[in-house]
């Protein structure tokens, strides 16, 4: 298995050549990893039309985009030999989003041997909060 540090410089590279069917699929990479630390990233994600209902960005695509960040948070700080799932996402809807740059902040708040309680907030070009989601991460081996 790839070392998930260089799997974040990867993406940060927009190098997404080796990446799974399911990321071209839904344009994951679309945004920018814009910053990387341990247990932190904040990924900048460019609204598209493409993935609006007639109001707003379809919520479940932002459940999909909060789960990606999660993740990437986690990334920062997992072993080479471990994988991960997440076992539960909770989404909670502030506004629509419309238009603009979303930022999306993934945070670990705790991690034991097994799981990990990964946090997301995204806030609008205006700093205003547009969603927070929590995930649990069931970490394996890899």
């Amino acid at each position: 298995m790839p070392s998930w540090k260089n799997i974040l410089k990867r993406i940060q590279d927009q190098d997404i050549e080796k990446a799974p069917p399911h990321v071209h699929a839904l344009n994951l990479y679309a945004g920018r990893l814009s910053e990387v630390e341990e247990g932190r990233i904040v990924y900048e994600w460019e609204v598209n039309p493409d993935y609006m209902n007639p109001a707003a960005v379809f919520g479940g695509y932002l459940a999909t985009l909060a789960d990606q960040t999660c993740s990437f948070a986690l990334m920062t700080e997992l072993e080479d030999d471990k994988n991960f799932t997440t076992s539960d996402l909770q989404m909670h809807f502030f506004r629509p989003v419309t238009k603009g740059t979303i930022r999306c902040e993934g945070r670990v708040l705790n991690r034991s041997k097994t799981q990990a309680y990964v946090e997301a907030t995204f806030t609008n070009d205006e700093g205003k909060l547009v969603l927070k989601a929590r995930a649990v991460e069931r970490i394996l081996a890899a």
